[in-house]
C-alpha cells in the first residue's frame, strides 16, 4: 500500500504556485491533473484558480482559503490533489465516474497578506523551529481567548448578582467597546461598573479581585508575536501585487489596526470577510452598528474593529451602501450554479481552518412541518447530506483510533435556523454542501502546525480517508440524487411511500 506524500511547510502565494505546477507536471502521476479556466478574479487582479482530476459525470469539489488566514485549508486541498493525482490509497476513485474539482484558494488576496507576513518571520526556520513557534502561537492564542472568556463570565455573573436590567450581550459588547485600546485592570473595571451601572460595594470588589488575578492587556499575545510587520512584506511581483500592497498600506495607515494582524488576515483587500459577505449577516452587522456604533471581532480579536475595512472584515464593501457580493463570492456562486444545473454536483466541501467539525444541512422548522405533511413531494437532500456526513466523520474517527487508540471522529453541526454566512447559504441551497473545519488544534493561521505528528499529519490523513469514503458513499446512494418520494396515509393510518424520479 502506498503511503501518502505530505509536505510540511508554511506556504506563500509563490510557494503555492510552485506546488501546483509540480502537481500538474509530475511524471509520477497516475491520474492527469488539468488546469481549467479560472472561476474568476479578485479586485486586485489575482486569479481564482480551478483544477480537476478525472472526467466522470459526478463532480465533488474541494475549496480552500475563503478566509485568508486559514492556510491549513489551502494546504489540505492541494495535498489532497497531490495524493489523488499520485493514486495514493484512493481505491474508490474512478476517473470515468468522478471528476474531482479543486479550488485551492478562494481568497488569494487575504491568503497573500497572511502568508507573506508569516514568511517574513518564519522563512528561515527549520521544521522543528516551525513546530515550536507554531505551538507557542497556539498557547498565546488560547490564553488570549481564555482571558476574554474570563471577563465575559465575570460580566454575566455581575449582571445576575446585581440584577442589571440590561441584556447580557449588550453589557459585554459595551464593555469591550469602552475598553478598546485600554488595558483591563481591577481598578479600571470597578470604576467602569460604578460609572456605567452605579455599582460600588464590597461584593463587587471581591468578584473583580477574584476574577482579575492579573492585568489583561489589549495588546493580545498572539498578535504581538508579529508586531514588527508592515505592508512592506508584500512584494511588488505583479500589478496585482502592487494593487494589493497599496490597498493594505492604506488600510493599516495611522495604526488603524495592530501590525501583527497582517499575519492573521481574514478579509480580502476591500476589507470584506467573504463568509460574512451575504445579505443575512449584512443586516445583522447594520443593526449592531446602529446599536453600538461599531462591531468588534470575537474573543481574542475583540480588540479589533470589524465594522470598518480591516483584517477581520466587514459584511459589505461599505456598510452605508446597498449590499453586494464580492467578486470572489460571485465567482463561487456562478461556479456552483453552473455545476448544479448540469446535474453533476454531488458534493461540495468548503474547507476552513480549525474545529474538527463538519457543518451539515441546516434544518429549519418548515422542514419538520413538511416532513409530516401528507401529499408533499420530497427529495432525498437531507438523507444524502446526513449519510455523507455520517460516513465522513466516522472515517475520520477510524483514523484517529488507529493512530491514537481513541475513536475521536469529527463532530457534526447543523445549527437549525442559523443562516448567517455564505457557507451557510450554500449548505442550505445545494444537495450535499458542507463546511469542513479541518484542524482540531485551534488557532489560525499557524497553530495547526504546532504538533506535526499529532495534529498536522492526522488532519491530512484522516480527511484523505474520509474523502475516499465519501466517493464510496456517493456510489452507494447515487440513485437518490435523481429521486423523490410521495407520502400518503391509508384509511387505517398506515403511511405509504412512493418513489419517483425528479429533475435537478
Amino acid at each position: 500500500m502506498n503511503k501518502y506524500k505530505i509536505d510540511y511547510e508554511i506556504l506563500t502565494l509563490e510557494k503555492l504556485q510552485k506546488r501546483l505546477e509540480k502537481i500538474v507536471s509530475n511524471p509520477e502521476n497516475k491520474f492527469k491533473v488539468t488546469k481549467l479556466e479560472n472561476i474568476g478574479y479578485t479586485t486586485c487582479g489575482f486569479p481564482i484558480e480551478h483544477y480537476s482530476i478525472g472526467n466522470g459525470p459526478f463532480h465533488v469539489t474541494y475549496m480552500g482559503g475563503a478566509h485568508g488566514n486559514e492556510i491549513i485549508s489551502v494546504d489540505f486541498v492541494t495535498q489532497l490533489m497531490q495524493n489523488l493525482a499520485l493514486g495514493n490509497n484512493f481505491d474508490n476513485f474512478d476517473p470515468e465516474i468522478f471528476t474531482i474539482d479543486f479550488i485551492p484558494v478562494q481568497n488569494p488576496e487575504g491568503f497573500a497578506v497572511t502568508t507573506y507576513a508569516l514568511d517574513s518571520v518564519m522563512k528561515n526556520m527549520t521544521d522543528e523551529e516551525i513546530e515550536k513557534f507554531s505551538k507557542s502561537y497556539w498557547a498565546s492564542f488560547r490564553e488570549d481567548d481564555q482571558n476574554v472568556l474570563k471577563v465575559n463570565k465575570m460580566l454575566k455573573y455581575i449582571c445576575d448578582e446585581f440584577t442589571i436590567d440590561v441584556d447580557k450581550t449588550k453589557v459585554i459588547n459595551t464593555f469591550w467597546i469602552s475598553f478598546q485600546g485600554k488595558d483591563i485592570t481591577k481598578d479600571s473595571v470597578k470604576k467602569y461598573l460604578q460609572d456605567t451601572y452605579g455599582i460600588s460595594c464590597e461584593p463587587l470588589t471581591n468578584i473583580v479581585d477574584e476574577t482579575l488575578d492579573k492585568e489583561i492587556s489589549q495588546n493580545r499575545k498572539h498578535t504581538e508575536m508579529f508586531n514588527n510587520l508592515t505592508p512592506e512584506v508584500i512584494p511588488n511581483l505583479s500589478e496585482a501585487h502592487s494593487n494589493l500592497k497599496k490597498k493594505i498600506t492604506k488600510m493599516f495607515a495611522n495604526n488603524a489596526f495592530p501590525a501583527g494582524s497582517l499575519a492573521n488576515f481574514y478579509a480580502n483587500s476591500n476589507g470584506v470577510n467573504l463568509n460574512d459577505n451575504n445579505p443575512s449577516f449584512y443586516e445583522i452587522m447594520k443593526k449592531q452598528i446602529i446599536e453600538y456604533g461599531v462591531t468588534l471581532g470575537n474573543l481574542r480579536d475583540n480588540h479589533i474593529t470589524k465594522s470598518i475595512a480591516g483584517p477581520i472584515g466587514m459584511a459589505n464593501y461599505d456598510m452605508n451602501e446597498d449590499f453586494k457580493f464580492e467578486s470572489e463570492n460571485i465567482a463561487l456562486l456562478n461556479y456552483l450554479d453552473k455545476l448544479d444545473r448540469s446535474g453533476g454536483n454531488m458534493a461540495f466541501f468548503n474547507c476552513h481552518g480549525t474545529g474538527g467539525l463538519l457543518y451539515t444541512y441546516p434544518v429549519f422548522e418548515n422542514d419538520y412541518i413538511k416532513a409530516h405533511n401528507e401529499g408533499v413531494t420530497r427529495d432525498f437532500s437531507f438523507f444524502i447530506n446526513s449519510r455523507i456526513a455520517t460516513e465522513y466523520t466516522n472515517e475520520t474517527g477510524k483514523v484517529y483510533m488507529k493512530q491514537t487508540e481513541k475513536f475521536e471522529p469529527y463532530k457534526t453541526a447543523g445549527y437549525p435556523e442559523k443562516i448567517t454566512g455564505v457557507g451557510d447559504l450554500l449548505r442550505q441551497k445545494y444537495i450535499a454542501s458542507f463546511i469542513l473545519e479541518l484542524s482540531k488544534m485551534g488557532g489560525n493561521p499557524i497553530a495547526p502546525y504546532g504538533d506535526k505528528n499529532g495534529n498536522f499529519y492526522l488532519t491530512m490523513t484522516s480527511n484523505f480517508a474520509a474523502f475516499n469514503k465519501t466517493l464510496e458513499t456517493i456510489l452507494t446512494i447515487k440513485h437518490l440524487y435523481e429521486s423523490s418520494y410521495f407520502m400518503s396515509y391509508d384509511e387505517f393510518g398506515q403511511v405509504h411511500y412512493e418513489e419517483s424520479s425528479r429533475s435537478r
